[in-house]
């Protein structure tokens, strides 16, 4: 299997993708945030590490991994995490979910306090060629894509032990 700019995964570790060479993280263009003042881009968050997750409001999956994000942000954000939620509607826009005030809802619903991007438009879902919800990418301080996964994950169980440890490493860089 190879990735674009000759980028060969080398294994499936624990859910995500370990890469053996990284590749430059692409810079998603949303116009429309939630829990942020303005637009927020790959350039203000350099030596930061970047969770992405690749969600919407109305999947089951995706909302049951939300207290594992909220408790991985309660650890990580004072130390250099960003987590940023990229809301990409599954269904067509009469089902409600490219409603900001819909999003809205969901994100007070489920205390979600991390900057949400509107994806109304599949751009960054595309960009990113991304195909299952939810799915996570975890770009390092200096802008690469180092691991890439998708599928729900709880507090406790060894999916999340596993992003969690992907993350520790990451800021200890």
């Amino acid at each position: 299997m190879r990735w674009a700019l000759a980028v060969v995964v080398s294994s499936m570790v624990g859910g995500a993708l370990a890469l053996d060479t990284y590749r430059p993280a692409p810079d998603w263009k949303n116009i429309s945030w939630l829990n942020a003042p303005g637009p927020v881009t790959l350039a203000s968050l350099k030596g930061r590490v970047v969770l992405l997750n690749f969600w919407v409001f109305t999947c089951y999956n995706c909302t049951n991994t939300i207290p594992s994000l909220r408790a991985l942000d309660g650890a990580y954000r004072e130390r250099g995490l960003t987590i940023i939620g990229i809301h990409t509607p599954e269904f067509p826009p009469y089902a409600g979910e490219h409603d900001r005030h819909n999003v809205a809802k969901a994100l007070a619903k489920y205390k979600v306090t991390w900057p949400i991007a509107q994806d109304n438009d599949r751009a960054s879902w595309n960009l990113y060629a991304i195909q299952y919800w939810p799915s996570f990418v975890l770009i390092d301080k200096q802008g690469r894509v180092r691991y890439e996964g998708y599928g729900e994950f709880h507090e406790g169980d060894r999916w999340h032990a596993e992003w969690d440890r992907r993350i520790r490493t990451l800021l200890a860089e």
